[in-house]
């Protein structure tokens, strides 16, 4: 996969047009590939370097997924200090999935282009994210991907690309697209405020007053708006302590709503193409000159 070109399949995800160009010969387009896998049960042990023997029988289930779009990364993309085009791929669909929905998927990467599939045996199919997606982490969610997503999207992933060689943002930003695939909401929870305490909390005492201030003030203006987000904040930092310390009692949307105060912080930093250093976080919370304006909502 070093020399050669790369197409990463993407389902559960329609665009509003057949191609779109991203930029470095980067271009998302239109295509179709059906990728399934069935179960199978042998009854003999199998010799060495040979295949289990006959009798072989179907079981029930499997999986199946329909590639409706492909990500083309060439094999002249290699800017230094940048991801290699494998991990660019698993970028945009990142990207796609923070404007649009968590359970968009990378079922497959090829080494050709997907219509090529039928008549080219040299391409080989590497399957990638074949787990099932089992948490709710989106209240709503949107499948139909907009034009103005795709805009934001080739605005902002180089910058934003560069801003995870930062280790606070990459964390955050790791832990948040890995929220849907793991196995337990309380895993999620504690994974997601691990990454939030690392950059807004760089002490260790006061935690709770920290982090819930340092947010609030990151994305509020002074005032009772921001008084009422850091309450909502100390809510939900509770919950992820609540489950840290053995309680099985998750509180209701906390997971959710945790991971839309993340989305949103996400979304200041890569707007702002800036993460926020201490000093920074300080002068916000006493007044300081730096003063952040508010973006988006929560």
């Amino acid at each position: 996969m070093d020399k050669c070109d790369l197409y990463g399949g993407i389902a559960r995800a329609e665009l509003p047009c057949d191609s779109f160009d991203m930029g470095e010969g980067i271009v998302v387009s239109k295509t179709y590939a059906h990728i399934f896998s069935s179960f199978m049960m042998a009854f003999g042990r199998a010799e060495k370097g040979k295949p289990s023997p006959a009798p072989w029988r179907a079981a029930k289930g499997g999986f199946s997924f329909d590639i409706l779009r492909q990500i083309h990364v060439p094999l002249s993309f290699d800017p230094v200090g940048f991801f290699d085009r494998l991990n660019t791929i698993w970028w945009f669909t990142a990207l796609l999935r923070f404007r649009t929905s968590p359970y968009i998927l990378l079922p497959v990467i090829a080494d050709g282009p997907f219509a090529d599939g039928p008549k080219d045996e040299s391409i080989t199919f590497f399957p990638v994210e074949l787990d099932p997606i089992v948490l709710r982490v989106q209240h709503e969610w949107k499948l139909q991907v907009q034009e103005d997503d795709l805009e934001w999207i080739k605005k902002n992933w180089w910058p934003a690309g560069k801003l995870m060689d930062n280790n606070e943002f990459n964390l955050i930003f790791q832990a948040y697209a890995a929220c849907a695939f793991m196995k337990k909401q309380e895993l999620a929870l504690i994974s997601l405020w691990g990454a939030l305490e690392g950059l807004f909390s760089p002490s260790r005492s006061e935690v709770s007053f920290r982090v819930s201030s340092h947010i609030a003030a990151f994305l509020e203006p002074a005032g009772k708006a921001r008084l009422e987000l850091q309450k909502k904040i100390v809510k939900l930092y509770n919950a992820r302590s609540q489950v840290a310390h053995g309680s099985q009692d998750l509180p209701e949307n906390a997971l959710s709503d945790t991971y839309a105060l993340t989305k949103r912080i996400i979304s200041r930093i890569i707007d702002q193409n800036h993460v926020p250093t201490r000093e920074d976080l300080e002068n916000a919370l006493l007044g300081g000159a730096r003063e952040l304006s508010l973006r988006g909502s929560y």
